[in-house]
């Protein structure tokens, strides 16, 4: 998809019509001039007005229409108001829809609470304050119209959220190619001709080395961060600690480099993404291993535990820790928190855990303070491969 395409696309969207905007009035009445009173009182209301003389109606007209607010008639013959509004309930449109009983002579208590308990808004009595009705009812037509514009507006936010997506996925599928070539040909170009540059040349090819590695783990991260949602999530019997081990192997290098110690408990075997549990200890070990506090070096614990119907993962740093003002962009996409000469990277890694994770029904957290580490917190659903214990 172009870019031209995709704002195409949102513009498309736009916002909702005022038409899809006009709520519907339900009102039931045995008596015609019962309904034509009201239905005066109500008119100027920016709101269609539907009219039925009996339940069984009113139940035909909730099967065709979409209603914002129901005035339902106690006394009626066949079926009264209560034994209406338990039926319309039961359909799926009506969830939520407000019911206002009206009624000329069931003013007992027991009316009053019998419509509660069905789950009337209100109980009023006839003959009815034309203003007053009017202001209850405009209250809920208010309600209606506010909830159906934020439907609207997600809907066109997914719309843009899955469109982005599916453009970051394509381009950077595609810029894959070109960059490993400019990659692949600096280095060759630095073998090759080693002898014959001199310091500039060699400084400015070393700089393309470092910008067409540092383009590579961004276009890679992006891929990774736009497939999450995209393709099935697989679950499968997942040995966190075999992860983890093999995890620390892949980091064997830097944390001898930097002399890290790294510790944990008995991790669980769990039913989920092994793909997920790699993402997870790839990037909160390479985190408490990139920031570390230049005083000490490197302390890593992880450890897990039951809580409730899930297991809480930690993992746990000394490092430079994180300030609670950065708390709002600390997942956020492309969002860093410190120059990338500093500490390099691509602020992508912690934004596609958390995506990751509550795809999968966890959630991620952290606590921290600066210069006192910072620890990670994610929780998994408990469902344990095979009802092992913890290994």
């Amino acid at each position: 998809m172009t870019t031209a395409t995709l704002g195409s696309t949102l513009q498309a969207a736009g916002p909702m019509p005022r038409t899809e905007l006009r709520p519907k009035i339900l009102l039931v009445d045995d008596r015609w001039e019962n309904l034509l009173a009201t239905e005066k009182v109500l008119k100027p209301l920016q709101a269609d007005i539907f009219k039925a003389a009996s339940g069984n109606e009113a139940l035909s007209l909730v099967l065709r229409h979409d209603f914002a607010i129901v005035l339902l008639d106690v006394q009626m013959p066949e079926m009264d108001g209560f034994e209406t509004a338990m039926l319309m309930q039961e359909h799926e449109s009506m969830a939520g829809v407000p019911i206002i009983f009206v009624t000329a002579i069931s003013k007992e208590d027991k009316y009053a609470s019998k419509a509660a308990e069905i789950g009337a808004v209100d109980y009023i009595f006839k003959p009815i304050n034309p203003d007053i009705l009017k202001s209850k009812v405009k209250v809920y037509l208010d309600l209606y119209v506010q909830r159906q514009q934020i439907l609207h507006l997600n809907a066109i936010l997914s719309q843009s959220n899955e469109e982005l997506e599916r453009f970051a996925y394509i381009c950077s599928h595609d810029m894959q190619e070109p960059v490993r070539m400019m990659n692949a040909f600096a280095g060759l170009l630095a073998e090759s001709s080693d002898e014959s540059l001199g310091e500039g040349g060699k400084r400015y090819l070393n700089f393309i080395l470092d910008n067409a590695r540092r383009m590579q783990k961004m276009i890679s991260d992006i891929l990774t961060f736009s497939r999450v949602g995209r393709e099935e999530i697989a679950l499968e019997e997942v040995d966190c600690e075999a992860i983890l081990a093999e995890i620390l192997i892949e980091f064997e290098d830097l944390i001898e480099s930097s002399g890290a110690r790294v510790t944990y408990a008995p991790l669980p075997r769990l039913e989920t993404s092994s793909t997920l549990i790699r993402v997870l200890f790839q990037n909160l070990i390479g985190n408490a291993l990139k920031f570390q506090n230049g005083n000490q070096p490197p302390e890593i614990t992880i450890s897990a535990a039951r809580q409730g119907p899930f297991w809480r993962f930690s993992v746990k740093d000394n490092g430079i820790g994180i300030d609670e003002g950065f708390r709002a962009r600390i997942f956020t996409i492309f969002q860093r928190l410190h120059r990338k000469e500093d500490y390099p990277g691509t602020g992508i890694g912690l934004s596609t855990c958390r995506k990751f994770i509550q795809l999968c029904g966890g959630d991620i957290d952290f606590t921290s303070a600066p210069g006192q580490g910072t620890t990670f917190h994610f929780t998994l659903p408990n469902k344990e491969a095979g009802h092992h214990e913890a290994i």
